[in-house]
Formats: structure tokens, C-alpha cells, sequence
């Protein structure tokens, strides 16, 4: 009759390294309901612990008290290995153990031994317990077999998960596989899709960014992982500046990743699906939005469905995204509630969220949502009405001047603000460390390689395959960002030139290059893991550049008042060339005298334009006969109409009069859109004001009535 132990063994070994495990990632995770689970469907009469306390040697110290087990794992290894290696029970039995770790029975949710002293029914304290104390040692080396096992197969059997810390390293080997459930599988599986994860993680996004993501990610409805999973990550997420090292959570969360291969964990289904993060687009200038989906490789045609049975079919587009989405319009329903599409081999999902980053596409062109704010780079954020006063108040504290309020198109209560950036690194900083509901959409990346971002560039062409990151105008160096630190007194060792200090910067906030006044020609910035090249130079041209115009300002210390041909001798302040057709920004000329401008677009948003003060070094240079009386304001998307007051009266005239005028859809919150238009509402006869007088007329009545 076969012992209880090598009957554990062989439905261990099926359960968790069975054939249809080959490829992807493997937890060998037992716990209570699991151990009884496996018990009753295989007919195991004895409980695992009792298996497993059946093959130790109590009696003396003479041997090490696994020394059966031992001796088989040597006997499996001069054998060549094959199969589930023996010791499969007990690091099962200790993983039971890890699942029973919580603040209770007079025990702290750390105490991994009380635990294990508890499984096999033996006292705090005495012989027995210090037999199972030195026992861990074997059972450690023993995980480091099994994970070594693992990794000589290929993934036959499995990829690995099997993770622990310096600090904890014996104990860290069952903790691992006490944290992810076969329902944290699953759900974790959709937050690498969602999240954009490439399969392998072959963009290398680090373990501390995982982690970031998935603590923004779990904190949504139906996420569904379980409570020892949403436990460690909140214990994780409140470490601090990880002054003890990564908690366990961060190397597991880099294994799943490395493993993942870009399917879904669907244990029911024979076919493996592939996974998509559906994204937010807002395309034709702001006016419009729309499902986006990148490509996933080797799928380049398929169908999907959505619950109410539409059918839609994605093919493969420019910027590696897949058309066929544009007749889904986007909801307020489907961003609060969710989207879900799927077909036979591909599922796309939209989850749930109040906030919505969005950055700009590099090949598309368009603002698209992201899962991370890039210090130094423009941002758009869509607030649902619920969010937007907390989003508002977020934007001001970070010190962004440039904000730009309206609402979304499409999407009755919801607001846009465009233009957001971190310009002030103490403000963006003291925003960060306040917190709050949806602080994680001002989140950056967690890094762990340094990255130079923003800068003067110039000559692009020469950067590829030069081995450089980019040439830069002196004065116009780029931004470094850091990596996160490791150190306990939180500094980072940053080289330049070969020149080493330590800087106690945020890795959130970029360092300026700039501020070291950095002599022309090449260096290198970066740690000893990671570093970059980039070239400084006063510029390239030591003739006139091409393009430069033939009309300019003859100058002798101080530009001449008129503009006349050039010379080519004298110095000249120059034009640009500009060709025959040229698309220029739409603009309107503003009289310096004007009190308050404003301009509007269909939608109730209100653009303020502002007079601007002549810059010093222009004053300095161009005599005062040649400042002008007015200025020009560029036009936001959108806007239809520019709205100003003298002195004397209001005036109004379209931004660009030949064009259509869309109808007014001021949205419930728009009042400064309906004032500005009833304030200047009889200055204007061009054919389609009235609509927005009318309509600002209808909405103050509105107002009124719900006031009464």
C-alpha cells in the first residue's frame, strides 16, 4: 500500500507541475481549503502535516530530522532529476503554514516558525521545536532545488515563482507561495494586460512599479484578489522608502511578469487568449473620443464582442493599434462601469476608473490614456464629476499655471484639464507625499535605470546608432531622472564624466542638467548600472542656417525700427523662410488696451486670454518705436469665438469666420461660459451667435428656476 507521503507527493506533483502548467508561471500554493480539497477528490485519508511528520526523525539528534527526505532528493538528483523533485510534501507543508500568518492565537502576522511549530502540533518551545527551527535550513535548500528544477526544464513543468529577501531568506521561500491564490492568478493576469504589460515583460518594468500599479489598481471595484494578497499589498505599499530592501511582494510580482505570456489564466478554457489593455483617445482636436487598442502580436485580424452583442472587427493599423473601434462611442456608463470585450483568441478590457491620465501618442499624434505622469511632459486629465473638484485642487497644489478647464465631449459631467505639467519640484513633491483618493494619477514610474528626459535637442539625425541618447543646445541640457534608492540614507550614486557624487534627490522630480553649466562636447551621466551619452554644443552652423529668411532687422547693438533685405556682411536680427503653404497656428489680433478677452468653444469652455509684458531682453534690444499695440493670442482647439471688453463696450467676433459654427452643448457646471456670452450678448450680428445667446439665455433660466 503506498504511504500517505508519496501519495501527497504524486497529487502534489499533478496538481501544480502537471503538463498543462508547461510555459507559464507556477504557485505551489496549500492552504487549508486547497490541502482539503486535494484530500477528498484523491482519496487521501492522512492530513498533509501528518504525511509529512511521518517521514522526520524525532528521536535523537543524531541525524537531521528530514534526513529521509534528504536522502531521497539525493537519489532523485544522481538519477537525473526526473519528475517533481521528493521534497514536494514538505515545502508544502510549510507553505500551509505561510497561509496561517495573521495577528492571532497570540502571535504577530510575522511569525512565520509559530506557525510552523503549529502545523505539526508541536509546542512554542522545547526539543521538538528546535528540531523544526534547524530543519529550516534543509527545507530552504530544498526550495532553492525546486526553483533550480524548474528553471533546467524550460518551462516544461512550469516557470517559477519561487522568491524570498535577504532579510528573511529562509522564510521567504514559503511566504512567496502563500501570497498569490489560483484567483490572484487570474486577476492578476488581467492586471498585466490592463496595465499594458508586454509578455515577458520585455520592456523590463521593475518589480517597485508593479507594485505601484497594481496597489492603484487593486483599490477599484471587482478586482477580486484575495485578502492576504490586498493585505501584503497594503503592508508593502506602507514601507516607505523600503529602508529593510523590497518586500517579498516586489520580486514575486518581477517573476509573474517575467512568466506572463501575455494570455489570460483561464483554467476552464482549452484556448489560450491573449490579453489587451483597452485606452482612451480623444482625437479630432480635443472633440472627440474613442476606444483605442494596441496590437497584439501575431494577431494582425480578429473579431470581438461586446455584452450586447456587437461584433466588431480589429485589423492591424499605422502606430501598431487595431482600427475597427470607431463606432464604439465612449460612454459615461462604460468609464464607470467598465468595458469588456472578447472573441475567440484575443479579450480587451477597459476597468472602471473616476480619473483618467492621458499623454501624447508618438506616432498617432493624438492624447491617449497612459498608466504613468512623465515629470517635464504635457498631460491631459478627464475627471468624472464625483472626482473633479478633488482633481482640481490636486493640479493647483502641483503648480501648474497653464490648466486649461472644459468639459468632455460626449460625457455629461465630466471635465477635462489640459496643459497639466510639473514645473515646480518642491510643489509636485509636497503634492505627492499629501496623498490623497487619486493621487496615483500624478504617480511617475518607478525606475531602475536612469533616463534623460526633455532638453534642447538638436541635429536629431546624427543620434541614430551613435551609441547617443541625444545632442543638445548648451544651456538647453536635458533633465536626468533617478532611480529609486536602495541606500538607507536614500541618496543615489550618480556619475558624471567619471566624477562621482551622491545626490539626495526625489526620483520623481527630474534633476536639471542644465543648473552644472556643462562645457561643449560629450558626456556620460548615470550610475554604475545604468548610464547615458549625450553631446552639448553652442550649435552647428557656423553659417547662416538653412531655411533663414532673406528680411530682418539690420543690427548695430540695437535692431533697426524697420524691417528691409538683408545683408550679408552685417548683422542682422532674421526671419524664417516660410514656405508657399504653410498651416499657422489660428490667431487674433488683442489691443494692449483691452480690460478682459475671452474665448469659447461649443462646449462651455472658457479660454481667459491675458496681456503679456515685452520680454527684457526684447525692450533691450529693439528701440521703442518698433513695440506694438497689440498682440497676438493664439486660439485653443475648439474655441469658435473671441470675446473681449474695452473701456467702452464688449465686442465679438468668430475665430475663423468662414468656417461652420457647431451648436452650443454647454454642459450643467459651464456658468462662466453662459455670463461671458450674455455680457456681450448684442454686440454681434454675424450669423450664428444668436444660437449661443439663446442657448446661454436658456441655461441662466435653468439656473434660476433651481434656485427658486
Amino acid at each position: 500500500m503506498m504511504r500517505a507521503y508519496d501519495q501527497w507527493h504524486e497529487v502534489l506533483s499533478e496538481e501544480f507541475f502537471g503538463a498543462d502548467h508547461a510555459l507559464q508561471s507556477t504557485v505551489l500554493y496549500v492552504d487549508d481549503e486547497v490541502e482539503r480539497e486535494l484530500a477528498e477528490r484523491n482519496g487521501i485519508d492522512a492530513p498533509l502535516a501528518q504525511a509529512v511528520a511521518d517521514e522526520m526523525y524525532w528521536e535523537g539528534s543524531d541525524r537531521a530530522l528530514l534526513w529521509r527526505v534528504l536522502s531521497q532528493c539525493r537519489t532523485w538528483t544522481a538519477k537525473g532529476r526526473n519528475g517533481a523533485p521528493p521534497s514536494l510534501p514538505v515545502l508544502a507543508a510549510s507553505v500551509l503554514a505561510a497561509t496561517r500568518m495573521a495577528t492571532s492565537d497570540g502571535m504577530l502576522r510575522t511569525n512565520f516558525r509559530g506557525r510552523w511549530y503549529q502545523v505539526f502540533g508541536v509546542p512554542q518551545e522545547g526539543h521538538k521545536a528546535n528540531r523544526l527551527n534547524k530543519a529550516l535550513d534543509d527545507v530552504a535548500a530544498m526550495w532553492e532545488e525546486l526553483d533550480s528544477w524548474l528553471e533546467d526544464a524550460g518551462g516544461l513543468y512550469g516557470a517559477s515563482t519561487v522568491s524570498t529577501d535577504e532579510l528573511y531568506w529562509r522564510v521567504g521561500y514559503p511566504v512567496s507561495q502563500a501570497l498569490v491564490r489560483r484567483s490572484d492568478r487570474q486577476a492578476l493576469t488581467r492586471f498585466f494586460a490592463t496595465t499594458r504589460l508586454r509578455p515577458r515583460n520585455s520592456t523590463e518594468v521593475p518589480g517597485r512599479e508593479l507594485l505601484r500599479r497594481l496597489t492603484a489598481w487593486s483599490a477599484g471595484r471587482d478586482r477580486r484578489l484575495s485578502p492576504r494578497m490586498m493585505e501584503e499589498l497594503q503592508f508593502a505599499s506602507g514601507s516607505g522608502n523600503f529602508e529593510k530592501g523590497d518586500p517579498l511582494i516586489v520580486s514575486l510580482l518581477e517573476r509573474l511578469a517575467r512568466a506572463w505570456d501575455g494570455t489570460l489564466h483561464e483554467p476552464d478554457r482549452k484556448q489560450r487568449r491573449r490579453a489587451l489593455g483597452l485606452r482612451l483617445a480623444v482625437t479630432d482636436r480635443g472633440r472627440r473620443l474613442e476606444w483605442l487598442a494596441d496590437a497584439a502580436e501575431g494577431i494582425e485580424e480578429t473579431t470581438v464582442q461586446i455584452h450586447d452583442g456587437r461584433s466588431f472587427t480589429l485589423r492591424t493599423d499605422y502606430g501598431n493599434v487595431y482600427s475597427g473601434l470607431e463606432s464604439m462611442q465612449p460612454s459615461e456608463a462604460q468609464l464607470r462601469l467598465g468595458v469588456h470585450l472578447q472573441g475567440d483568441d484575443l479579450v480587451i478590457e477597459w476597468v472602471p476608473q473616476d480619473v483618467v491620465l492621458l499623454r501624447m501618442h508618438s506616432d498617432l499624434g493624438e492624447w491617449v490614456s497612459t498608466e504613468y505622469f512623465e515629470p517635464g511632459e504635457q498631460h491631459w486629465v478627464l475627471a468624472s464629476s464625483s472626482a473633479a473638484g478633488q482633481v482640481r485642487s490636486m493640479l493647483s497644489a502641483i503648480g501648474t499655471q497653464t490648466v486649461r478647464e472644459a468639459s468632455v465631449p460626449g460625457i455629461p459631467g465630466w471635465r477635462s484639464f489640459k496643459g497639466v505639467r510639473a514645473v515646480d519640484g518642491t510643489a509636485f513633491t509636497a503634492t505627492l507625499d499629501s496623498g490623497g483618493e487619486h493621487i496615483h494619477v500624478l504617480q511617475p514610474q518607478v525606475r531602475h535605470r536612469t533616463k534623460l528626459i526633455g532638453g534642447l535637442r538638436i541635429a536629431r539625425e546624427y543620434r541614430a546608432g551613435a551609441g547617443v541618447a541625444g545632442h543638445y543646445l548648451r544651456g538647453g541640457e536635458p533633465d536626468l531622472l533617478l532611480p529609486a534608492s536602495n541606500s538607507s540614507d536614500g541618496t543615489v550614486e550618480v556619475a558624471l564624466d567619471g566624477q562621482s557624487s551622491k545626490l539626495r534627490a526625489d526620483p520623481r522630480v527630474p534633476f536639471p542638467l542644465n543648473c552644472l553649466q556643462l562645457e561643449e562636447g560629450q558626456h556620460e551621466v548615470g550610475t554604475s548600472s545604468s548610464s547615458q551619452v549625450f553631446t552639448v554644443h553652442d550649435g552647428f552652423h557656423e553659417r547662416l542656417p538653412e531655411g533663414t529668411g532673406s528680411l530682418g532687422y539690420k543690427c548695430d547693438g540695437t535692431a533697426a525700427p524697420r524691417v528691409s533685405d538683408t545683408g550679408s556682411a552685417d548683422a542682422w536680427v532674421r526671419g524664417a523662410a516660410a514656405p508657399a503653404h504653410t498651416a499657422l497656428p489660428r490667431t487674433v489680433i488683442v489691443k494692449r488696451e483691452v480690460l478682459e478677452a475671452f474665448f469659447l468653444d461649443p462646449f462651455g469652455g472658457v479660454v481667459a486670454v491675458h496681456s503679456q509684458q515685452t520680454p527684457p531682453w526684447v525692450v533691450k534690444r529693439l528701440p521703442e518705436a518698433a513695440a506694438s499695440r497689440v498682440l497676438e493670442a493664439e486660439a485653443p482647439d475648439g474655441a469658435v469665438w473671441f470675446v473681449y471688453r474695452t473701456p467702452q463696450r464688449w465686442w465679438v467676433r468668430a475665430v475663423a469666420p468662414n468656417a461652420p459654427l457647431p451648436a452650443p452643448e454647454p454642459s450643467g457646471e459651464d456658468y462662466r461660459w453662459a455670463y461671458a456670452i450674455l455680457s456681450a450678448g448684442g454686440k454681434c450680428s454675424e450669423a450664428g451667435w444668436s444660437a449661443y445667446v439663446h442657448a446661454a439665455e436658456a441655461f441662466i433660466g435653468t439656473r434660476d428656476r433651481d434656485a427658486e
